[in-house]
């Protein structure tokens, strides 16, 4: 029996970028695209209708701008999305990223980071370019007053683990597979790593994992 395949939504003003994307992705045997869109208010329209898992989304768009999309189609629809985009300010990103996005990847990324940035996000997983990851680690350099040495110190030895396989961009199935627990196990640590060390979200973690020199890209 056929896998099932990624379904994709292109979401960009150019049509000759969404064009390029579409023959990239479409050359991938377990991706498909199902649509495109051209502006901000036709993405999250097609979105609701097609049900694409991933959507790569852009955030210049007419009529409507990417983050805005972004939090509609999150509210509306079952979709993880994926940033392409020539903006690399640390507001923007960061806004992105804050609104759910699962990557944020520019748009001069190679054809095979996108492909790899895809299967990612369709696992479960968070992506970012080199150049992303720079700028939101040199930035959150300025965050804490607290000492990090001292909240990691507050980490069991499997919290640590847990916390350097979510860091390398690993999905908590794959972390559970890897320690031979179940994916809930993965999760409850997950939860109790965030908390010791005063932060919210996965992506913020792999902020104070790159932070701290436990890994050097994702």
């Amino acid at each position: 029996m056929a896998e099932t395949k990624i379904k994709l939504l292109i979401a960009d003003d150019h049509s000759i970028l969404r064009h390029g994307v579409r023959r990239i992705l479409e050359a991938e045997p377990d991706m498909t695209v199902v649509g495109e869109a051209a502006t901000g208010a036709e993405a999250v329209k097609r979105a609701k209708q097609l049900k694409p898992d991933i959507v790569i989304l852009d955030i210049s768009m007419p009529e409507q701008d990417g983050i805005a999309c972004l939090r509609q189609m999150l509210k509306s629809a079952r979709v993880h999305v994926l940033i392409l985009s020539v903006h690399l300010e640390y507001q923007i990103i960061s806004d992105a990223v804050s609104a759910g996005a699962r990557g944020y990847l520019a748009k001069d990324s190679l054809d095979t980071e996108l492909i790899a940035a895809v299967r990612t996000v369709a696992m479960g997983g968070t992506v970012f370019s080199t150049n992303v990851v720079r700028l939101l680690a040199s930035n959150e350099q300025r965050r804490s007053s607290r000492s990090n040495t001292q909240l990691l110190q507050g980490l069991t030895a499997r919290e640590r683990e847990i916390l350097l396989l979510l860091a390398e961009g690993n999905t908590p199935t794959q972390v559970a597979r890897s320690l031979f627990v179940s994916p809930k196990t993965v999760h409850t640590h997950r939860q109790h790593i965030l908390e010791k060390l005063d932060l919210n979200t996965t992506t913020e973690l792999i902020r104070f994992a790159l932070r701290e020199g436990l890994i050097r890209n994702v």
